[in-house]
């Protein structure tokens, strides 16, 4: 008897062996976490072939506007470094499937095709890749439509964010069965030295970004961000602390409202020249009538709620606008904040935050948010795009934006103490 071997880091052995449900390893570049989830797919697709199984592979991560966007080229490179693997699949120009058709390879972004995704037929594996991403609605939505009986679950990517939903869910509260491993450049031992002169490389000239590109820590150095001098300015200031509700003064929320995502509402009061931050509140997949019932629940007296401008469009079930949900609701009155343009939105956000306070406990997820929040990057083109990357942080900062262009105080803010704030902001 023939017994067939693969080769893998001895940390990505271990996270394959037994019987698990979801299989979790996160780490910085260099690992090897992709080309082995890649060459265990395949690995995994030839055990139930052969055994007489049937089914797909689904390769998903959270954006992929083309194939070339995808792991196709990562699953396809690990097969033909394998000679019975090769032996086994078919290769096209845009497929691989197994030669007895038993085994076939799906590729998705988690984005656009959840509901797709959803009606698949036998689901018998779904590795995500680059998962950092991916929201908690498209975890809700994903995880369920992989419900074969023996089917798996596996997640790779790099840490960003402790307040990411792929962390929360697979970290910091894991579900039963659940294997995760920590995986870095060490782990590897393949690691090549082409990419050890460009690990010490920015361990000299990047430190404030090694930890996280190298050894799989959150990222406390954003790249492109937005707001990376005035919330370092917020912190530096003492002005990110405790910020108790004056209840002698309304509360003001503005709230980015998701359509099949994440809906996030800041709360701020205004005191003078100061924005105060006092809470935050985040979710996804409930309805309006939840947040309706947040708001109720909070000790607050509400002055107005600042709205997207999209939210008088009708809905097509019920013929009915949010706005006149929210309405029948009581959350009431509303503003419509400006259909401003996303830069001017940003800039608006620029000029508030030197005025505003944060506190630490009730906004931490707001706050690291506003950290985040970034311009989308163009791998191909090496350069930064003019339009913020849409991930995790991209409610709760659209929140806030609209906190910024969506509210005028009746006395005071708008005017002269507004301007004084902003003398000399750049």
């Amino acid at each position: 008897m023939t017994t067939a071997q693969i080769k893998l880091p001895k940390k990505m052995a271990g996270l394959f062996n037994g019987d698990a449900r979801y299989r979790v390893a996160y780490g910085g570049r260099g690992s090897g976490k992709t080309r082995s989830f890649a060459l265990m797919t395949a690995v995994k697709g030839y055990q139930l072939g052969m055994s007489g199984e049937s089914g797909t592979i689904l390769c998903a991560r959270e954006f992929m506007n083309s194939l070339a966007d995808s792991s196709f080229e990562e699953v396809k490179g690990a097969i033909q470094s394998v000679n019975w693997l090769e032996d086994y699949y078919e290769i096209g120009q845009n497929y691989i499937r197994s030669k007895d058709g038993r085994i076939s390879y799906a590729f998705a972004g988690l984005r656009r095709n959840l509901d797709s995704i959803k009606s698949k037929a036998r689901l018998i594996l779904c590795w995500v890749d680059e998962a950092e991403t991916v929201s908690e609605m498209a975890w809700a939505k994903l995880l369920p439509s992989v419900r074969e009986e023996g089917s798996e679950i596996w997640v790779s990517y790099n840490p960003e964010s402790k307040l990411s939903a792929t962390h929360e869910r697979f970290r910091a509260n894991p579900p039963d069965n659940c294997k995760v491993a920590e995986i870095n450049w060490r782990d590897n031992p393949w690691f090549p030295e082409v990419l050890n002169i460009e690990r010490l490389n920015d361990f000299e000239k990047r430190p404030d970004s090694y930890d996280w590109i190298w050894e799989g820590a959150f990222l406390t150095h954003h790249d492109g961000a937005y707001y990376v001098i005035e919330m370092r300015d917020a912190r530096d200031q003492g002005r990110i602390g405790t910020v108790p509700y004056d209840p002698k003064l309304p509360v003001v929320t503005a709230w980015d409202l998701g359509i099949g995502d994440s809906t996030a509402i800041t709360f701020a009061q205004y005191i003078g020249a100061e924005v105060r931050i006092i809470d935050f509140y985040e979710n996804s997949g409930v309805g309006l009538d939840h947040y309706a019932r947040v708001l109720q629940d909070k000790p607050y007296r509400y002055e107005t709620h600042c709205l997207p401008h999209d939210v008088r469009v009708k809905e097509l079930g019920t013929g009915k606008s949010r706005y006149e949900t929210l309405i029948t609701l009581g959350v009431s009155p509303i503003t419509i904040a400006p259909q401003l343009g996303v830069d001017d939105g940003i800039q608006a956000v620029r000029s508030m935050l030197p005025l505003c306070w944060f506190d630490a406990e009730k906004c931490d997820h707001l706050i690291e948010a506003l950290r985040a929040y970034h311009r989308e990057y163009d791998d191909q083109r090496m350069t930064w795009k003019g339009r913020p990357s849409h991930d995790w942080a991209s409610h709760p900062a659209d929140s806030f934006r609209y906190l910024a262009v969506g509210y005028r105080a009746r006395s005071g803010w708008s005017g002269g103490a507004l301007k004084r704030g902003l003398k000399g902001v750049a």
